[in-house]
């Protein structure tokens, strides 16, 4: 699981804009916890990501391909997501559609689960607690619960005027990649910042209740999370979670849909491409052929194998193992030439 930088990680009045197409280096570049990313879908992950800090607050902006987020927030930050343009099949953050209109609240110490079934552009708005409770005063307390993730309803002219605000922070970050000199620029930014944040937080603004059966989902699916992460270098299949968890197949089928919108097996599925590309990419002494990486992780048709890695990864798995490879050569550790297996 990649380790994020926190709010004291980044310089002051600085933007970047980065491109990404492995997972786990995007998850390595966001801010504010930690996260573990899985691509999805048949269609190889993309994502732009753009972070601008002004004052004591980091905007992140970015625009990803399907996946699926898990992971956690760090203590003594909060953090607002919202989508920039609207969906068609809206992304889950713990279980809860996002809407338009809606926005998610992450309280340090907070775990989130998210799906993007599709292309997502979004953005995050990173503050200090102390900060947001400031600026939150006239707001419910329940919203500010320390470990707390919360579903906010926005009034619409609030919610339009701070994805504008997040918008032109995002545009700042990717063409400017510092601020101007101009000593008022990064506060007049930040007070903008604030003052839309304010207003959106205090107009009106509901919590969206989470139904009963989504908490129970989210707990079957934290724990199949749990059982994974203990058995991370080999493959799971779906009888030995119903197994582990005691519960039934349709038991864990519902949680999964409720919160990842997602069967068990499709998800399975693309963890376990997951884990061969990791292998491939990063065990400086795992197995060198794809062939015995495939198989470990219960590929056994090795045609479909290849054709799912490369929808995914857009590139086969000989190729990733040969890219590892030729870097290797260039750090003068160069390896023995790969057998060539024909269908992958």
């Amino acid at each position: 699981m990649a380790v994020m930088a926190t709010l004291d990680g980044t310089a002051p009045a600085v933007g970047l804009t980065r491109s990404f197409d492995e997972p786990d280096a995007f998850a390595s570049a966001l801010l504010g916890g930690q996260f573990n990313l899985l691509p999805v879908r048949g269609e190889p992950f993309a994502a732009t990501l753009r972070v601008l800090r002004v004052g004591d607050m980091v905007v992140q902006q970015a625009a990803t391909s399907a996946h699926i987020t898990r992971g956690g927030i760090v203590p003594d930050i909060a953090i607002l997501m919202l989508n920039l343009h609207p969906i068609s099949r809206p992304a889950r953050v713990n279980g809860a559609e996002v809407g338009p209109t809606e926005a998610i609240l992450a309280i340090g110490g907070a775990e989130i689960t998210s799906h993007s079934p599709r292309r997502l552009d979004w953005a995050a708005l990173m503050l200090p607690l102390p900060l947001l409770e400031e600026l939150a005063e006239l707001a419910s307390p329940q919203w500010l619960v320390r470990g707390a993730v919360t579903l906010l309803a926005l009034r619409p002219d609030r919610a339009a005027r701070l994805v504008g605000a997040l918008s032109v922070a995002g545009r700042l970050a990717e063409h400017l990649p510092r601020l101007p000199d101009t000593p008022d620029c990064a506060a007049s930014l930040a007070m903008a910042l604030r003052e839309e944040l304010a207003g959106a937080l205090t107009a009106e603004a509901e919590v969206r209740a989470r139904p009963r059966a989504v908490g129970q989902a989210l707990r079957i699916v934290a724990a199949a999370e749990a059982f994974m992460d203990a058995q991370v270098a080999r493959a799971v299949y779906t009888e030995e979670l119903c197994a582990a968890l005691g519960v039934s197949a349709r038991r864990l089928h519902d949680a999964f849909r409720a919160a990842l919108g997602m069967s068990p097996h499709a998800y399975l599925k693309s963890r376990r491409l997951m884990l061969v590309h990791r292998a491939l990419r990063g065990l400086p002494d795992g197995p060198e052929l794809v062939k015995s990486v495939a198989l470990g992780h219960g590929f056994w048709h090795l045609g479909h194998f290849a054709r799912d890695y490369r929808a995914l990864f857009g590139e086969l798995p000989s190729e990733t193992l040969a890219a590892r490879g030729a870097k290797a050569a260039a750090r003068g550790l160069a390896r023995p030439a790969v057998p060539a297996h024909a269908d992958c």
